[in-house]
């Protein structure tokens, strides 16, 4: 029997069909290729020459853009004043400041010289009614503190580089594409041009140039850079390109920016280096503060870095109580050494004033008690008890029952404190009979204290009863 032929010619065409339908095998490389490629690509979706027009419209520093620079302005210097973060983030939202530089960025992009003309005299007429207008609200306020706000603006570091420079990517690119020009104003806050120009303006009004030139320096600083950002995104989109007259005028030109950037560049890592010493050094010293002195850091009133006019540095600790002494000195000069700071001498200053913030923080033990003052003081005088409540039973805590001086000595320190009228104190066991019971191993204290109040010696109770563990204590006052 003959094979059928036309069998196999089905299962041939078959085969060519499958084959013709299979697709190729997937090349990976080119996969993360292509869309490494459409990660870069800037392009799409922009209309360059839209972009160049909404650049330049937007440069001016005239009627409502300027009116609009003043404003901000005035709110960046109230916030700076009141050291308000709010206030000076409200402020540069409604800048107009960061379109004159883009415009800047742009025209050296694009080589053309006369939009970059105009940007530059718009640039330089925004900077003159910014330090005109924050150098006369300062110099017009009877408000003339140096705040944390001011101070933040007077040191920039080499990172400020880099805030400018992402600031200017995302803000050529947000420009440039309509669907995410949201981020314009985020870019405004994040690169921080406006707030040094308004403290610069509080230098030039309280006569101080050293605050002046290094806020203007900052304020520079941002500006070129996100300048320079503009740049090199407006080149990697090839936006249209005027020629350059000669490949000479080209090489010079990308000199003039290279140099200029070191030049920039410079003085911020000087400071960052500063910056971050001072940085390092006041961690190094967190970190002593912790290590050495551990419990007894509730004494510490107040420490200070002190340099005098040799460099030689000297920490300050102002102290009161007697946990931390002069005797204390070489143990803690040797922690100093120890963890790097061997240029630094120390100091110990004993101090009778008492800080708020401390009293406040030893406070804090009487937390769990103070619903309970308020209702025993609220019960004397609804009932108009003169006299204290009956005596309960008082549980065994060995601190109290063993005398445990070290304890003692740490009650007696926070007393001071909490209750600086009292002459003397003393703890003890006791027995007390009323002619009809006896009771026997009653916690007892010898309080010599001229008329405390009735709420000092519900509280004068409560702290006792907290620190020794307590349900009651007897007090026995005597003047």
């Amino acid at each position: 029997m003959e094979p059928d032929k036309t069998l196999g010619k089905a299962n041939e065409a078959d085969a060519v069909s499958v084959d013709k339908n299979t697709p190729a095998k997937l090349s990976w490389t080119k996969y993360f290729g292509d869309l490494f490629k459409e990660f870069l690509d800037l392009d799409k979706g922009v209309d360059k020459w839209a972009t160049i027009n909404e650049v330049k419209s937007k440069q001016s520093m005239s009627g409502a853009n300027a009116w609009m620079l003043m404003c901000s302005i005035a709110i960046a210097s109230i916030g700076l004043n009141l050291n308000s973060q709010a206030v000076i983030i409200g402020a540069m939202l409604i800048s107009p400041l960061m379109s004159p530089i883009l415009g800047i960025g742009m025209g050296v992009a694009i080589n053309d010289r006369e939009a970059l003309k105009h940007a530059l005299l718009h640039f330089g007429a925004a900077i003159l009614i910014a330090i005109i207008s924050s150098t006369l609200y300062f110099f017009l306020t009877p408000l003339d503190a140096f705040t944390t706000e001011i101070e933040s603006r007077t040191h920039p570091t080499f990172l400020d580089i880099f805030i400018a420079i992402f600031g200017g990517i995302a803000g050529i690119v947000s420009i440039a594409r309509k669907d995410i020009s949201t981020t314009l104003p985020g870019v405004a806050i994040a690169t921080a041009l406006m707030p040094p120009l308004c403290v610069a303006g509080y230098g030039l009004a309280n006569g101080s140039f050293e605050i002046a030139s290094k806020a203007f320096y900052l304020f520079f600083l941002n500006s070129f850079f996100v300048a320079l950002a503009t740049y090199i995104i407006v080149r990697q989109m090839h936006f249209p390109y005027k020629k350059y007259a000669s490949p000479k005028e080209r090489r010079n030109n990308r000199i003039f920016v290279i140099l200029f950037s070191i030049l920039m560049i410079i003085p911020s890592i000087l400071i960052f280096r500063t910056v971050y010493a001072e940085f390092d050094e006041n961690r190094k010293i967190d970190q002593f503060i912790a290590q050495s002195l551990g419990e007894n850091e509730k004494y510490l009133d107040d420490h200070e870095l002190y340099t005098n006019d040799l460099g030689e540095k000297t920490l300050l600790l102002k102290v009161y109580g007697s946990a931390i002494n002069k005797s204390n000195t070489d143990k803690y000069q040797k922690k100093l050494e120890d963890i790097g700071l061997k240029d630094v001498a120390i100091e110990i200053i004993p101090t009778t004033e008492i800080n708020l913030q401390k009293i406040k923080q030893l406070e804090t033990q009487l937390s769990n008690v103070d619903d309970k003052i308020t209702t025993q003081i609220n019960e004397l005088i609804e009932e108009g008890e003169a006299k204290e409540k009956i005596l309960k039973e008082v549980t065994n805590d060995k601190n109290f029952y063993n005398q445990n001086p070290s304890k003692f000595e740490e009650v007696c320190e926070e007393l001071k404190i909490f209750f600086p009228a009292i002459e003397e104190i003393g703890l003890a066991i006791s027995q007390v009979n009323n002619f009809d019971t006896t009771k026997t191993n009653i916690p007892t204290a010898f309080v010599q204290w001229k008329n405390p109040k009735p709420s000092d010696r519900l509280k004068l109770r409560a702290y006792l009863e907290t620190s020794y563990d307590l349900k009651e204590i007897k007090i026995l006052y005597t003047e």
